[in-house]
């Protein structure tokens, strides 16, 4: 087997992806297994988040996917939850439980 060494350049859609450091967040799950630094996000998530772009670290990041996670487990599949508090939260650096963010972050 042979390795190459790539170079990509992409051209993404400015509602397509967000920033964090090097590392691009985006809605194109094509995009992920070309480079460690790209990241799959949803849709609806991209937008919230493109607003706290400049606040943003991977920090940040991975507590945004735990929680989320545990939110989704936690509650029914129809939940639907506002990112933006969430994310405003994570920023803050506020402690909080799932719990809270049940009770507080979800739209249904």
């Amino acid at each position: 087997m042979t390795t190459i060494d790539l170079k990509l350049t992409l051209q993404l859609k400015e509602n397509e992806f967000f920033k964090v450091g090097d590392h691009i967040f985006t809605k194109n799950e094509n995009l992920q297994p070309l480079e460690n630094q790209v990241h799959f996000c949803g849709s609806c998530a991209i937008e919230a988040f493109k607003e706290y772009e400049n606040l943003l670290s991977l920090e940040i990041m991975e507590r945004w996917s735990k929680l989320t996670k545990a939110l989704n487990q936690s509650t029914s599949c129809c939940a639907v939850w506002d990112d933006r508090k969430i994310i405003q939260e994570l920023v803050d650096n506020k402690e909080h439980s799932v719990s809270w963010y049940v009770q507080n972050c979800r739209v249904c």
